[in-house]
């Protein structure tokens, strides 16, 4: 009788084990899920004046006036489609995107709080360079054009579908990037091949 209690109680803590190990180990990429904005939401908002950006001198002898200009007047600055002024993507920050020919698009992020200037996940050059620069977006054979940018206020996801080292249409993949925004930088989640639309 002791034999089958140790039994039962075996067959139960392995179970329990595997449900515990397989429940703690799943996210929603583990799943084959595409991230979505409402699996990273932000634990703050930030309410009042923004806090003046803290340019390097390089960035500020190139974008000072398009960096101050989003920050102070929200120029820019997109939420839901229209500009404003303040934070527009996850709680605390400024993503500003400005032109830079046709096509060519720039964007620089703002801290709110506390003024520092970081650089979008992806630039021309590829993943984590130190760029304002974004990819061009040029799947297949297609004409490249700019980036398709995607973030929102109540989220810690951007998503930006793009060519990195787009110069070269057709040669390099165009890809749909999933990063997420932490408070040490930034994590690509998922990338996946975008043949376009």
């Amino acid at each position: 009788m002791k034999l089958c209690h140790f039994h039962k109680f075996s067959v139960f803590g392995f179970f329990g084990a595997i449900s515990a190990v397989l429940l703690g180990a799943w996210s929603p990429q583990s799943a084959g899920r595409v991230p979505n904005f409402e699996d990273y939401p932000v634990s703050e908002t930030f309410q009042g004046a923004p806090a003046t950006p803290k340019l390097t001198e390089s960035q500020r002898v190139r974008y000072a006036d398009q960096i101050r200009d989003g920050v102070e007047h929200g120029n820019g600055v997109f939420r839901n489609g229209n500009e404003i002024k303040g934070p527009n993507f996850a709680g605390t920050l400024i993503v500003i995107e400005w032109p830079c020919g046709s096509p060519c698009l720039r964007m620089a992020i703002v801290d709110a709080k506390t003024g520092n200037v970081l650089y979008p996940p992806i630039s021309f050059e590829g993943i984590g360079k130190q760029s304002f620069d974004l990819p061009l977006l040029a799947p297949e054979e297609a004409v490249p054009r700019n980036p398709e940018v995607q973030f929102r206020l109540n989220s810690r996801l951007m998503v930006i579908r793009a060519t990195p080292h787009s110069n070269q249409p057709g040669i390099h993949p165009s890809y749909a990037f999933y990063f997420l925004r932490q408070p040490n930088g930034w994590s690509l989640l998922r990338k996946i091949p975008f043949i376009g639309r």
